[in-house]
């Protein structure tokens, strides 16, 4: 299969009585919501072969590099060795990294996922995400081997060497694992933080391309124009990958570029500085600039784990997905020009996974939503979603139940809220009475 060459980093790679239907948005996000407080522990990683690069692509690094710190504005601290390696050894490097940026993480929310129906069962989310980035790139930057890794055998572009040696000077000035591994982890937090990164990177990719036509252009042909190099991978890697996966990844590249490229249209390139000191919050940042120059804080959308403690349910993890994960998630049933409108009145979201000493798991999804007519929407688009693999057994104006692979999906619709429930139907039915009551 020929496939698009796309350049990456890695992949980080989902009311009053018991539910927090969530406060009017907070004032701007401190720098503390980005404190770290528990860094995995850094692998031990075998050395890499030492192969000297050919006349030619030495050239080409250290052309590289010039261009990249020129067009960057930011100065090199220090030399940035490259290494070319077999296809059997980029893949368990990079498998390596995956592990160390999110492993455990990602594992975590891949169950949840798999609880909420968003992937198959069984879907280990970590081995995915190292495949995924396995298959998807030829090149990338090692923050733990503070090199370039280039994949033998192929061709290198001075583009594609350039994003990635943009990857290493945002590494040198920035601390790129400080911001890929705060905790608590946050799925949308973490998208938005890869927006920053490789947005930037696509920034300077594409003005070396372009010279100065890339600025004249407007915003929203920056945006087409990225969407458009990005369809045959999407139609590819979508017989391989959920959608939810497909757009989140395009998200970062498509959503990034245009993104980067407003805030240095106002802000100059110091502006582009200051995302990765005080990165955006959430993927709506991203994909509505002005939400994070307004320092336009998501809302809380939190549920009472006691409630659930008292049950005999366990919390195992949780996260906000974010409008984009809603948009992703959204697309297994939505065109998306539709998706898009569904998940575009988000107004903060959190997804919970329970369990209990037996193994049961509760799927928990509190969402809120900037109006009543925006919640409506999504309550609409979540049910035709369900509607793809369930059958409707009871429903209202306002919720609905659904049963489909052996589970039950509640959907209710609150206020300006939606809560989801996925679980053994019988305990659906319960916990819904209660929320009804």
């Amino acid at each position: 299969m020929r496939r698009t060459q796309v350049f990456i980093l890695i992949f980080a790679v989902v009311p009053s009585f018991w539910l927090g239907c969530g406060s009017k948005r907070s004032s701007a996000p401190s720098r503390s919501s980005y404190t770290v407080t528990a860094r995995p522990a850094r692998p031990t990683l075998p050395p890499l072969p030492d192969r000297p690069l050919s006349t030619e692509l030495e050239a080409k690094r250290v052309e590289a590099m010039r261009r990249v710190a020129e067009l960057r504005g930011l100065a090199w601290l220090r030399d940035v060795p490259m290494t070319e390696l077999f296809a059997w050894e980029y893949g368990p490097r990079n498998s390596e990294m995956a592990k160390y940026l999110g492993g455990d993480d990602l594992r975590a929310l891949g169950r949840l996922a798999v609880a909420g129906g968003m992937l198959p069962e069984g879907t280990d989310l970590a081995t995915l995400a190292a495949s995924f980035t396995a298959v998807s790139a030829g090149a990338n930057y090692s923050p733990l081997d503070k090199r370039v890794l280039l994949v033998t055998n192929q061709a290198h572009t001075p583009s594609l060497l350039a994003h990635e040696y943009v990857h290493a000077l945002q590494d040198q000035h920035f601390d790129l694992l400080h911001l890929l591994t705060a905790r608590p982890y946050s799925f949308d937090r973490a998208e938005a933080v890869f927006a920053v990164i490789e947005g930037d990177a696509m920034n300077v990719q594409r003005r070396l391309e372009n010279g100065d036509a890339y600025t004249r252009r407007s915003l929203d042909e920056i945006m087409r124009q990225e969407d458009e190099r990005l369809k045959n991978y999407r139609r590819e890697m979508g017989e391989l990958f959920p959608p939810l996966l497909i757009e989140t990844f395009i998200f970062r590249y498509r959503d990034g570029a245009r993104f980067v490229e407003e805030i240095r249209r106002k802000k100059g390139q110091s502006g582009v500085d200051e995302l990765f000191r005080q990165p955006p919050a959430s993927s709506e940042q991203i994909l509505h600039p002005e939400k994070y120059l307004a320092r336009e804080a998501p809302r809380e959308a939190t549920v009472d784990e006691g409630f659930f403690s008292a049950r005999g349910w366990h919390l195992i993890t949780d996260t906000p997905l974010g409008e984009i994960g809603i948009r992703g998630l959204l697309l297994a049933a939505l065109a998306p020009p539709a998706a898009a409108r569904a998940a575009y009145g988000w107004g903060g979201d959190r997804a919970y996974l329970f369990e209990r000493d037996d193994g049961s798991t509760l799927f928990v999804w509190q969402t809120v939503w900037d109006s009543r007519r925006d919640a409506e929407e999504f309550f609409r688009a979540y049910n035709a979603l369900c509607q793809r693999t369930a059958e409707r057994i009871d429903s209202s104006s306002e919720q609905t139940l659904w049963r489909g692979d052996g589970r039950a999906t509640w959907v209710r619709l609150q206020g300006d809220g939606v809560l989801i429930l996925r679980g053994d139907e019988a305990e659906v039915r319960t916990l819904s009475q209660a929320v009804r009551g």
